[in-house]
């Protein structure tokens, strides 16, 4: 799926979505895998930079049937972004021009989960050091879910409220791309890049595309 630089994002994701119906159709492509390899030892054009979940069962390149050179992956819990996850994107598109990043959520994530927990005050796990540079920048998502829905249950027992949140936090990491990286919001401003959010989900394998920045801009 090698696009050249500056190829329109939308066919970019439109190509994506064919690769995830052929994901849930079991008609993916047969790839021969070494040929690819050699194909890309001496270079790299991705037309996709996904921004995911470490979480096992939404592996980007497997759910979109892409190949070896076919997309950057940037994969921390809860889909969210960091400085160097920043400084990844900015290499990934502004260096090797890769037209579209996609930020992919998905359903029952259990980062948001705890996040969901821990703003309800329900006890988690104590002995993880690092867990809330995971926890804190998804608590928006669960603060802004909570005031819109008013659910009687807002917890991780609540999936409808777990779902909803996962939603939101994946419009927060757009927000962050482009409000933290001068960088990507220049490329987006001159139209080298665009940037989708999209939500998998874990049931049925299907990835529903949930927020585009050229459809925003219009």
């Amino acid at each position: 799926m090698h696009e050249t630089p500056h190829a329109n994002p939308a066919d970019v994701l439109e190509r994506l979505l064919e690769g995830n119906r052929r994901f849930v159709g079991n008609a993916r492509r047969s790839r021969d895998l070494p040929r690819e390899v050699r194909a890309t030892a001496g270079g790299q054009a991705p037309s996709v930079a996904i921004v995911g979940c470490i979480d096992s069962r939404a592996a980007g390149e497997l759910v979109l049937d892409l190949g070896i050179g076919d997309a950057f992956n940037i994969r921390l819990a809860g889909n969210i972004v960091d400085a160097a996850a920043l400084g990844s994107l900015e290499y990934a598109c502004g260096v090797v021009e890769t037209p579209l990043v996609l930020v992919l959520g998905h359903t029952g994530c259990g980062a948001v989960k705890a996040a969901c927990d821990t703003a309800a005050g329900v006890a988690g796990p104590s002995t993880l050091d690092h867990l809330p540079a995971v926890l804190d920048p998804i608590l928006e998502a669960v603060a802004i879910e909570r005031d819109a829905t008013r659910p009687a249950d807002a917890t991780s027992g609540n999936p409808a409220f777990v779902d909803g949140v996962a939603r939101l936090n994946v419009h927060r990491t757009i927000l962050d791309l482009t409000e933290r990286s001068p960088t990507l919001a220049r490329l987006v401003e001159a139209g080298r890049l665009g940037i989708a959010g999209a939500m998998y989900d874990v049931s049925t394998g299907r990835v529903e595309v949930i927020e585009t920045s050229w459809e925003s801009s219009e």
